[in-house]
């Protein structure tokens, strides 16, 4: 149910151009990117994302709060970085709480190396897509997996 609610209160909100995590954007644009999502198909690949990762491994409020903290403190030079040429000006949608706890679980999965490269594969065809903040994903799935390799 609470996927649901998160969906429908995501799947209608944009926001102007250059507002989310973008060069000299604020800070509650910073706050709210994750709530808002570049469209409806953006919103249900982000959401169906979360659910799956919620409903297979044990994730409890206190991680998805440290994941949304994660997201959010990003840097911006980091969260905009990519390897190839790209027209995003700014970072919205739920994906960095993803890759938070995509990392977070890397460790619980019977086959670590083949879900690492699952996340390689997706995040090559981010950098093909062109729009997608590549630099994001991968500091939120670096730090998720550095939380669950914690001594």
């Amino acid at each position: 149910m609470v996927l649901a609610i998160a969906l429908l209160c995501t799947a209608g909100w944009t926001l102007p151009y250059g507002t989310g995590i973008a060069e000299g954007g604020s800070v509650p644009a910073r706050l709210l990117h994750p709530l808002v999502h570049g469209g409806l198909l953006h919103a249900a690949v982000n959401v169906y994302v979360l659910w799956q990762l919620v409903f297979f491994f044990p994730i409890r409020l206190r991680l998805l709060v440290a994941a949304y903290v994660v997201a959010c403190c990003c840097p911006t030079a980091v969260a905009l970085w990519t390897p190839l040429p790209s027209e995003a000006s700014c970072v919205v949608g739920l994906s960095g709480i993803d890759y938070v706890l995509m990392g977070w679980v890397m460790p619980q999965t019977t086959r670590p190396l083949r879900f690492n490269a699952l996340i390689a594969v997706w995040m090559l065809a981010g950098m093909a897509v062109g729009s997608v903040a590549v630099g994001m994903h991968l500091f939120c799935y670096l730090c998720g997996a550095a939380v669950a390799y914690r001594p």
